[in-house]
């Protein structure tokens, strides 16, 4: 089982960008090191910020290449399959009071010919995380909409 985004979870191999969470591997989970049908099981858990559709679809497509049987969704948004997966089971849970609630989705894996992740970005908010993991720049902690500007082409 892997878990994309995965650093502080206490089972599974966990990826994760930030070193300081001590994954399994380092690494970025929209480009997940990992070949065709590696792990049985991904679990998919990214940030609770805002994701439009080509992060969720490059999100979605490199999970289900790298999963043999089942992609599994964990966040606020209820998103629809993509890339030869079929939806199997689906929750919407509630962690507490005054929150919002979560999306659990259960996608069984379809698709025998799978279509190939991103490589690489070439534009967008991506292009941080991979600049900072070539450490050509640190990682902002102010909002993704204010460094737009700087991150916009290689």
């Amino acid at each position: 089982m892997l878990q994309l985004f995965g650093g502080l979870s206490r089972w599974g191999t966990k990826l994760d960008i930030d070193p300081t969470t001590k994954p399994h591997v380092r690494g970025d989970a929209w480009l997940p090191p990992f070949g065709r049908d590696s792990f049985d099981v991904v679990i998919l858990d990214p940030p609770y910020a805002g994701i439009d559709q080509q992060m969720k679809q490059t999100l979605i497509r490199g999970a289900a290449f790298v999963a043999r049987e089942h992609v599994m969704w964990f966040h606020t948004h209820w998103v629809a399959p993509d890339a030869g997966l079929r939806r199997e089971r689906s929750w919407l849970v509630r962690v507490g009071d005054s929150c919002s609630c979560r999306c659990l989705i259960e996608w069984r894996v379809v698709a025998r010919d799978k279509p190939v992740p991103a490589l690489k970005f070439t534009r967008g908010p991506a292009l941080k995380y991979r600049r900072w993991l070539a450490g050509e720049m640190g990682l902002p902690l102010f909002p993704v909409s204010s460094v737009i500007g700087d991150v916009g082409h290689d």
